[in-house]
């Protein structure tokens, strides 16, 4: 038998949660699926339905809107409804070839991907999903001029606490026709009834004994709400039938409610940078409130972001004092759980964690306090799933201020909860069941029907029998909002299992945060997205997309056959090159031409594809037409020098490194290192900002203080956090750098792009642990992307290189095991070209493991070869479907480029990646004496997103692959605008005068 309080998925709405909303449903129209700022009203609701059935305390509500484009222009149409609190989606369905199709749940990142590439190809999708303010948004493309588009959506909700259903309605703009269905088929007596403007309800009693109200109209300029107030069931008991055929029971009992005992109480306050957008003051006066009426002997108080928690235990025990030491909680960093429920003297009895449960930094899992514990949150983005975890498991419940008025919220914390009670089937076997967060004073209980004759309850008032032969309705609500708790439960971790919870998630086809709806065209579609299509697609598309699955596997088998083979064939190729003399040709006259980027057909010399022929081009014998300016191009105010060891970049690295062969310790020999550097030559870090120059101007600590100021005014923007960090770093402050940096993960709005910057830069200041944790999340969040990998390995390596013994070869392992997926993995055919890359530092790695003893059965023996070279340049960047160039200007004048990947000297420039990521790398065995300039080149961006900005990484390394290597690891944030070459940075190799 299995007993969890789900307060989070059923917690009660409230009329006053949806009263400062403004139009719902909000229609916002995006011409030709592009993102441009701005709110367009361009599309029109056409048709708006909606029907809704109560059955026992629960409701299912299915919403039809037809969206009309009187535009000239080809539309995308971005539709939000505002969802009571508890609601769960469980239907979204398009209109594709005029017929209405189902969407199929998927991983909401691969949902995202897969819409946003049809956009692209102009075809038709829609995306459904629930977004973390518990709103229902779809977006569906195209929506062509003079036509229209159908979508329809189905949640289920639980009832407010006294039975009532609300459902506001308020149109910015007139709604072409309007119709409402209300029933209530187990109602014993009509409820009273009220709609929004301009319709009109009255209950009509069915054949069935139940009630139904019915009201249509034309242009209708909606306001205020559908509401459906409180009603009484025949009976405490209601079975219902889930669309996949399991049975569920609904059981409502009344009992005594007390109030809970509090001897000493511990609150743990979130006191990170995401908290500053909560209502503080509203969980402050819940609190104190609290206090109040609960009395403790005892009050401890400890607040948490990322660093060490803070523990007090306050001087009074009173609401007043609590109240006070909260107003003085200061703000600020990412949010973490580490060592937070470890923190504070004595053991407390009752334990009240306040926050928004959305945790960005360290692991965490819904492990509670060692004692009651309640989980209390006012932000509508709170992660809800989360929150009731903890609590659940805590024995307590979740209170949302964001759908609860504070006097409820209060009768939650000082309620001692549900009497011990037993439920078993009448044949003595166990019932699997929830016991739901309800009303004070009454047990609400959603559980699977056994197949026994009835339930038997066992409470203080004595034993009760249920009998389970009666009218079973066909109804998805029960099973709904189990399927959901139970996915919520797998969720709430920093790492669930994914396919575990996507499995259930589409067993009871609910929506969450992590399983989107996805809508279709064609067989070739589902194909590419590995979704299957719904019964609803018609049997011909279905036929089709198993035909086409069976040639898929087959073919997908061919190519991982052959893989092995072709990344042999390629490293052959690149050992080939190491091993091959190049002859340095005199220097040609410096010309700054760019050739503009062929078509889509690559030109003969641009390296090969993993999939394609893996032989590669001879060297050019003479220098190509577009030669590089000459290196007196650079001025000192356009070129900013930085010595390797500078503070404001990652430490030059001395590695001692073993020869993977003796061919590899013969040819290293030949090329003995010459005096050289590494120099940056970019743009100079621009202070000009009115906050940098603001903290220029304090000195020692009192930077703190004017940073808080700051940050109220600038704070909303990671670039801010970015910019101090990088301050605080060039001053020798790498710790402060590193504490400052994390808040940006907390900011509304972060994301990927943000977490991908916060790592680089925490691996920069040193804090190794945080960085590689923040990789392998990326890992988690993008597992189908090449990247993440060869991140986290990287910066494993680098973690492994500063330890020793155990911990070290743990490092060491874990990163080769990546480098080797990166290798022999099959990815998109847009990342070609990344196994290259990879070999090269696996096998850098191996022979680091060799001179340690180490030996590796990972990689293929015949892709072992470490080749050291002279000059090794790596660009990567943070967004997909952007293409940027890594260029290299050679003293000779002849520039390695796309179209000239391998030069007269023996430079290399790996495949060119067209459409997002990277890496891109240029390799040069021996380098002749001279100045070598680098340079990246900014083709196009991602035209779904053409405000956000991109960010390079550059890592420069001399001696690659030698105990002389020296490395330089920068980033580069591209604004808009930011197009055509960009010089970032210069080899200058040369015997010492």
């Amino acid at each position: 038998m299995k007993v969890v309080l789900v307060a989070a998925v059923l917690a009660l709405s409230s009329v006053g949660a949806w009263a400062a909303e403004t139009a719902n449903p909000l229609l916002v129209a995006r011409p030709r699926g592009v993102e441009t700022g701005q709110q367009s009203q361009a599309l029109k609701i056409a048709k708006l339905d909606v029907d809704v059935t109560l059955v026992g305390g629960l409701a299912q509500t299915t919403i039809s809107a037809r969206f009309d484009n009187p535009t000239a222009q080809i539309m995308e149409g971005d539709f939000t409804l505002a969802l009571p609190a508890g609601a769960v989606v469980n239907g979204y369905a398009l209109d594709v070839n005029g017929r209405m199709v189902d969407g199929v749940l998927t991983g909401k990142r691969q949902a995202k991907l897969v819409y946003e590439e049809r956009v692209r190809a102009g075809v038709d999708p829609g995306l459904a999903e629930v977004t973390a303010d518990n709103s229902f948004h779809t977006r569906v493309f195209p929506i062509l001029p003079g036509r229209g588009r159908t979508i329809r959506l189905s949640y289920v909700s639980p009832l407010a606490a006294d039975g009532s259903f609300d459902l506001p309605l308020s149109s910015s703009a007139v709604v072409g026709e309007m119709k409402v269905a209300v029933a209530a088929p187990s109602a014993v007596a009509a409820p009273s009834l009220a709609a929004p403007g301009g319709l009109k309800l009255d209950w009509t009693k069915d054949a069935a004994g139940g009630w139904t109200a019915l009201a249509a109209a034309k242009d209708v300029a909606l306001s205020g709400a559908l509401r459906v107030g409180p009603w009484n069931a025949a009976g405490p008991l209601e079975l219902s039938r889930h669309a996949n055929g399991e049975r569920f029971f609904e059981l409502r009992l009344p009992f005594d409610a007390q109030a809970a005992t509090v001897r000493r109480l511990r609150v743990y306050w979130d006191r990170s940078r995401s908290r500053t957008g909560d209502d503080l003051a509203a969980e402050i006066a819940v609190l104190r409130r609290y206090v109040e009426a609960a009395r403790p002997g005892a009050v401890d108080l400890v607040t948490f972001a990322d660093d060490a928690p803070r523990a007090v235990t306050l001087s009074a025990p009173t609401g007043e004092a609590l109240e006070a030491a909260l107003q003085a909680v200061t703000y600020g960093g990412a949010s973490s759980l580490k060592g937070v429920f470890a923190t504070g003297a004595g053991q407390a009895d009752t334990c009240v964690v306040v926050s928004d449960g959305r945790m960005t930094l360290d692991g965490w899992d819904a492990t509670p306090p060692p004692c009651r514990t309640f989980a209390l949150s006012s932000a509508k983005g709170a992660d809800r799933n989360f929150l009731a975890a903890l609590a659940e498991r805590g024995g307590g419940r979740h209170v949302d201020l964001s759908s609860v008025t504070p006097d409820a919220a209060l009768a939650r914390l000082t309620a001692a909860g549900t009497p011990g009670f037993s439920l078993k089937a009448d044949d003595g076997q166990a019932v699997d069941y929830r016991l739901v967060a309800g009303p004070a004073g009454r047990w609400w209980i959603v559980g699977k029907a056994p197949a026994a004759g009835g339930l038997v309850f066992t409470g203080p008032g004595g034993a009760r029998t249920f009998r389970l032969d009666g009218p079973v309705r066909a109804f998805d609500g029960a099973g709904v909002l189990w399927g959901r708790d139970a996915v919520a439960g797998l969720l709430a971790t920093d790492r669930p299992d994914r396919d575990e919870a996507l499995a259930l998630a589409r067993r009871y086809n609910v929506a969450t945060e992590e399983a989107s709806f996805v809508v279709l065209e064609n067989v070739q579609d589902y194909v590419d997205a590995g979704v299957a299509p719904p019964s609803s697609a018609g049997e011909a598309l279905i036929d089709g997309y198993r035909a086409a699955m069976v040639a898929k596997k087959t073919a997908d088998a061919q190519v991982q056959a052959a893989r092995l083979d072709r990344i042999v064939a390629a490293w052959t190729a690149q050992k080939a090159w190491w091993d091959k003399t190049y002859k340095a040709p005199k220097p040609s006259p410096a010309r700054d031409v760019v050739q503009p980027r062929p078509g889509v057909a690559p030109p003969a010399v641009m390296a090969a594809p993993m999939d394609m022929a893996p032989s590669l081009p001879s060297p050019m014998p003479t220098p190509p037409p577009p030669p590089p300016p000459p290196p007196t191009a650079y001025s000192s105010e356009s070129v900013e020098e930085v010595a390797v060891t500078a503070a404001r970049r990652q430490q030059s690295q001395s590695v001692a490194v073993a020869r993977a062969a003796a061919s590899s310790d013969a040819a290293s020999a030949e090329s003995e290192p010459t005096e050289s550097r590494i120099v940056v030559a970019a743009a100079a870090w621009n202070p000009d900002r009115p906050y940098l120059k603001a903290l220029a101007a304090t000195s020692g600590e009192a930077w703190r203080p004017r940073y808080a100021e700051l940050e109220k005014s600038y704070g909303d923007a990671p670039a801010f956090y970015f910019d101090v960090a990088e301050w605080l770093a060039r001053s020798e402050r790498k710790t402060q750098a590193a504490a400052v940096v994390v808040s940006a993960l907390d900011v509304p709005g972060a994301d990927a792009k943000t977490l991908i910057i916060v790592a680089d830069r925490l691996q920069a200041y040193g804090d190794l642990d945080r960085a590689i944790w923040l990789r392998e999340r990326m890992l988690f969040l993008e597992p189908d992307r090449p990247q993440p990998r060869r991140d986290l390995a990287l910066a494993l390596i680098a973690r492994g290189d500063r330890t020793s013994g155990k911990a070290r070869e743990a490092d060491y392992r874990r990163a080769l095991d990546l480098l080797n997926a990166v290798v022999v993995r099959p990815w998109n055919r847009d990342y070609d070209g990344v196994e290259v890359i990879a070999l090269m530092e696996a096998n850098r790695l191996i022979a680091r493991m060799k001179a340690l003893g180490l030996t590796q059965e990972v990689l293929d023996p015949r892709l072992v070869a470490l080749l050291d070279v002279d000059i090794r340049a790596v660009l990567e960047w943070n967004t997909d479907k952007t293409d940027m160039d890594l260029w290299m200007d050679e003293p000779t004048g002849e520039r390695a480029i796309y179209n000239n990947p391998n030069t007269a000297i023996g430079g290399r420039l790996s495949n060119d990646m067209t459409r997002g990521f990277g890496p891109e790398e240029y390799l040069l065995h021996r380098a002749p004496d001279g100045t070598y300039v680098l340079k990246v080149n900014v083709y196009a961006a991602d035209v779904l997103d053409p405000n956000g900005p991109s960010t390079v990484r550059v890592r420069l390394f001399r001696d690659w692959g030698r105990p002389s290597e020296k490395q330089e690891t920068f980033t580069i944030e591209l604004k808009k605008g930011d197009n055509g070459p960009m010089t970032v940075g210069r080899f200058e190799i040369g015997k010492k005068k």
